[in-house]
């Protein structure tokens, strides 16, 4: 009898149905060990520019317009930031914590070509087709991501233009 029971205990653990608490507790704990570390991270960085800066950690919460507390946890690296704590963080402090790059580098390139493309059909340059092509060559990219572009004595809003390319037809 003791057999029989142990026997379906043991095929339930093993079955694919079974859920495991292990599993779900290792990837929670994975995953809180990377924020962990970043948050250190950057709390080292919080500290070195206070230094720099001659701040105290009171000057720092006034800047952000959080609670001493916070900015305390912040340099202790126990916060789990948001990409808005950071950046509420980096003006304050007036540089740069966090540096988020692009995967695909090339992707710049395709928007800006598909961008001139754009430019080709709704700029109203009426004029010969040599000059428009110069006033769309002189399209100046910069090598920070922006939300504006240079054209022509025009100012296009990218945001605008994506608007204009995503919206439904039909």
């Amino acid at each position: 009898m003791a057999d029989k029971f142990n026997k379906e205990k043991f095929n339930q653990l093993i079955s694919e149905n079974a859920t495991s608490k292990w599993a779900d507790t290792h990837q929670k704990r994975k995953a809180e060990r990377s924020w962990k570390k970043n948050s250190a991270i950057i709390a080292l960085n919080v500290l070195t520019l206070l230094e720099q800066k001659k701040w105290s950690q009171a000057r720092l919460a006034q800047k952000m317009g959080v609670s001493a507390a916070q900015v305390s946890k912040i340099v202790k690296g126990q916060v789990n930031f948001t990409l808005e704590s950071i950046a509420k963080l980096e003006i304050a402090l007036g540089r740069k914590i966090l540096d988020i790059t692009i995967i695909d580098p090339e992707r710049e390139q395709r928007n800006h070509a598909q961008f001139i493309e754009w430019l080709e059909k709704a700029t109203p340059i009426s004029t010969t087709k040599s000059s428009k092509r110069t006033a769309i060559a002189s399209v100046s990219v910069k090598s920070t991501f922006t939300a504006t572009r240079r054209v022509a004595s025009k100012e296009f809003n990218l945001a605008a233009i994506a608007d204009e390319n995503l919206r439904p037809t039909g």
